[in-house]
């Protein structure tokens, strides 16, 4: 009964912080008219495709780096259903290149970098209680305000694999210590915050954009 409660408290922990997500400065972002503008979707896109990028080394050194079959067929599952996402968005984008921030770069590969330096347990509360939760929240949402541009299949993908995605291996966190429970209470906390910050950068980045680009019409 102790360790299916601190369990719970964990799965109750990442509801509050996806709540709070709900109100991150990209969910705001998503929902403002500026979104009309071809430009803030090309940025915001950019911005994407970083992350994008650095998932699909994550998902894919997570299999890697896994030998423990007690969480192999999830891993193999995960990363054969995310495989590649990344080059159809980066086709849907004509393959144009990203501009390079140094913020978000770091961001988004601390979650590539914790794939060699945690355990199986940590890995999936990063890639699933946080990474696919919040996927799940941005996709579901973006894909309404998107679609109607018609210039990416990518947040129709994502808006339908993701809330199956963010349950994946909840099972494999069952019966642990009460020491590796607050191991994953840490582990929990610093990717939401980085999750957080990475995400709040690239709306930052979209933003600056939409008003250099409102600064160059209006002086043309």
């Amino acid at each position: 009964m102790i360790k299916e409660a601190e369990l719970n408290t964990l799965l109750k922990r990442n509801q509050a912080f996806a709540e709070h997500y709900k109100t991150s400065p990209l969910m705001q972002l998503i929902n403002n008219p500026e979104m009309a503008q071809k430009k803030a979707r090309e940025c915001l896109l950019d911005c994407i495709q970083t992350f994008s990028n650095y998932f699909q080394k994550t998902v894919m050194l997570r299999y890697v780096f896994c030998d423990n079959l007690r969480f192999l067929n999830v891993i193999q599952e995960h990363l054969q259903e995310e495989f590649a996402h990344n080059f159809s968005l980066d086709a849907d984008r004509n393959h144009r290149l990203p501009e390079w921030d140094a913020i978000l770069e770091a961001t988004a590969g601390w979650f590539t970098w914790k794939m060699f330096t945690l355990d199986q347990e940590e890995k999936t509360v990063l890639l699933h209680l946080v990474m696919e939760t919040s996927a799940n929240i941005f996709f579901q949402e973006a894909h309404k305000i998107m679609q109607k541009y018609s210039e990416t299949n990518y947040f129709k993908i994502h808006s339908e694999a993701d809330e199956k995605h963010e349950k994946m291996g909840i099972e494999l966190l069952q019966n642990l210590s009460s020491e590796k429970y607050q191991r994953l209470l840490e582990i929990q906390y610093q990717g939401w915050d980085m999750l957080n910050a990475v995400c709040d950068r690239m709306a930052t980045l979209t933003k600056h954009h939409v008003k250099k680009n409102a600064v160059v019409e209006y002086a043309t």
